[in-house]
């Protein structure tokens, strides 16, 4: 899920340049911690007149090596899965299907190695996602869009709108009929806002970070406790 797919589109979109590995492993033990919550807004008009809007919010929990991102479930649906969870009806199968709001735990090591964790907490499961199944999950396959929710080496190749004002560079990127715009948080070192429109305004892209309070616990503790598993159990 992450803040994923969403990015993941918005960003290969425009081809900007991936971080190198060893920069991208320094700014890390740099970056500040981060509770943030996510709110993302599409809108598109397709050739038959009809507009089309989605709406949603994640929730992100950033720290030296680790980024815990999870959908911001309606009270209506959180009910339901609670339903489930006490009627015994929650299973693997099940959470295949609605994988894709299950949260995600991305982890880095010293070396560079990446960690992808599918987070089943009816389950009590902590599936390990490998590299081909990535997309399934919603995870971009980068760990600085993760992290940063932008990689900050793409900025180098925007045009930088004046200073920083109030914590905040804003950058912009054109591109055939498209235009990115992209405000950085200087200090908290993420992006507060990723936009992307085409010229005709038939489509729009918008993600919005805001600082939200840290959680007592974080919440990749609970999952000490859980059994590990692989991509496999979740096709029985």
């Amino acid at each position: 899920m992450t803040a994923s797919v969403t990015l993941k589109t918005l960003l290969a979109a425009t081809a900007l340049v991936a971080l190198p590995l060893a920069a991208s492993a320094a700014g890390d033990a740099e970056a500040p911690d981060q509770n943030l919550r996510i709110q993302h807004h599409m809108m598109s008009i397709g050739k038959d007149g009809v507009q089309r809007e989605s709406r949603y919010a994640d929730l992100m929990f950033r720290r030296a090596g680790s980024v815990w991102v999870e959908r911001e479930l309606p009270p209506a649906l959180r009910e339901d899965h609670d339903h489930e969870a006490r009627e015994g009806k929650v299973h693997i199968g099940h959470a295949h299907a609605d994988n894709t709001a299950a949260p995600l735990w991305v982890r880095r090591d010293a070396a560079g190695k990446v960690q992808v964790g599918m987070v089943l907490r009816e389950q009590r499961k902590l599936i390990d996602i490998d590299a081909a199944n990535y997309g399934n999950v919603g995870y971009s396959g980068s760990w600085a869009n993760s992290y940063w929710l932008v990689d900050p080496a793409s900025l180098a190749r925007m045009k930088d709108l004046g200073a920083a004002g109030k914590g905040v560079q804003r950058y912009e990127l054109k591109q055939g009929e498209g235009t990115l715009r992209i405000d950085w948080d200087t200090a908290g070192r993420y992006a507060r806002k990723i936009e992307q429109r085409n010229a005709r305004g038939t489509s729009v892209n918008v993600m919005t970070a805001s600082a939200i309070p840290a959680p007592k616990t974080l919440p990749w503790k609970a999952t000490e406790a859980y059994e590990r598993g692989d991509y496999s159990d979740l096709l029985d």
